[in-house]
């Protein structure tokens, strides 16, 4: 299973390994607008270019997501 963090903040649990689900949401010129992957719920309807991160999810044990700020050198 995996975590797909998107663009928005949301976070989805996929029935798919990370791997598979990268091979998913690879982005070509035949890439559609929308993909639907499986979900814990249902299926899951998203645009590729929205997935920020995905990580692996061992039965919610997740590491989770971390982001730093820094400001710049002047």
């Amino acid at each position: 299973m995996a975590v797909l963090r998107l663009v928005n903040g949301s976070d989805f649990v996929v029935k798919l390994s990370v791997a598979d689900t990268l091979a998913a949401i690879q982005i070509t010129e035949a890439t559609p607008d929308f993909i639907e992957l499986p979900g814990e719920d249902g299926p899951i309807h998203l645009r590729p270019a929205g997935v920020m991160a995905v990580i692996e999810d061992t039965r919610r044990g997740t590491a989770g997501f971390r982001f730093g700020a820094g400001h710049a050198a002047e």
